[in-house]
């Protein structure tokens, strides 16, 4: 091969292979030092179903993570959401809050002790079947952490209430976009409605096989609470396969009480990588054309 062809070629080669390592090497870590939150709750959600006219006793444990002493004080607030990405709005002027009764409203929590407090789960005996939603919030007064700061805290624990009798969980797929060409980690997304009377989880996954059936090794499995009344976008990755090629990805989503969708897509996965040996042996064969033709000229 004559020196300026190969010239050229590597010359190309090495601008390509240059940007590969910056577009991938430069990926700079936050930080690892994760400061532990002065206060701390668990369970961060609770499902519960409760009959009208019964109650469920429970406990909700609270850690202080500070170095000195917090007074803790306990309140129950109606939630809801205000959107398809489930912004949360809170409320405390309802009736329904007063279905939620701490053992004690305040309680002092020594540096590094955890506390369990007891609630209870109260619901009326006239009250209609289906969802409730209430957040329990623990807050503390604004004061010393210990370490030279003030703050002051509120942390939430989320109830997910169904009150027994005719509920329904009647879930919809509204719509599913998908990505057909992809060249590195992306995501597909679900707009999902419920207009049934309480919460379901949707449970979906995503198989990737070949265009002959074949089922490859990644897939994408998860979940995701739809509220009554309401339409939620979902979002999550899309399974890579290991070589390129044109894949078939079958999408199957639960909806509740309604029989789960399935919904299939096709897919052209081109890693970057492939990308740029396909460049790079486009411009050989340029380069390569160009001097056959340059030496039957001279011929």
């Amino acid at each position: 091969m004559p020196k300026r062809v190969i010239l050229i070629v590597f010359g190309i080669a090495s601008i390509l292979l240059a940007w590969m390592s910056f577009g991938s090497g430069h990926a700079f870590a936050e930080s690892g030092d994760q400061l532990t939150k002065g206060l701390t709750v668990s369970p961060l959600r609770t499902e519960a179903e409760v009959a009208p006219g019964t109650s469920q006793d429970k406990t909700l444990s609270i850690t202080n993570n500070n170095k000195t002493p917090i007074t803790v004080r306990l309140s129950a607030e109606e939630f809801s959401v205000i959107n398809q990405q489930y912004d949360y709005a809170f409320n405390i002027e309802t009736e329904l809050v007063k279905w939620v009764a701490f053992a004690s409203n305040t309680i002092e929590v020594a540096p590094g002790e955890t506390k369990s407090v007891a609630f209870r789960i109260g619901v009326p005996i006239d009250a209609e079947p289906g969802g409730r939603y209430i957040s329990m919030f623990a807050s503390t007064e604004a004061g010393s952490t210990g370490d030279g700061s003030i703050s002051r805290q509120r942390v939430g624990s989320l109830i997910y209430l169904t009150v027994l009798g005719d509920v329904s969980r009647a879930g919809n797929l509204v719509s599913l976009s998908a990505p057909w060409f992809v060249t590195s980690s992306t995501d597909w997304r679900a707009t999902l409605q419920n207009t049934g009377t309480t919460h379901y989880r949707s449970r979906y996954n995503v198989v990737i096989q070949d265009i002959f059936g074949g089922t490859q090794s990644s897939t994408t499995v998860g979940e995701a609470l739809i509220l009554p009344g309401t339409v939620r976008s979902v979002s999550d990755a899309v399974p890579l396969p290991r070589f390129p090629g044109i894949y078939k990805l079958t999408y199957t989503i639960g909806l509740g009480d309604t029989p789960a969708k399935v919904e299939t897509r096709y897919m052209i996965y081109l890693p970057t990588a492939a990308i740029v040996v396909i460049i790079f042996a486009a411009i050989l064969i340029v380069a390569l054309v160009g001097e056959y033709r340059s030496r039957k000229r001279h011929a």
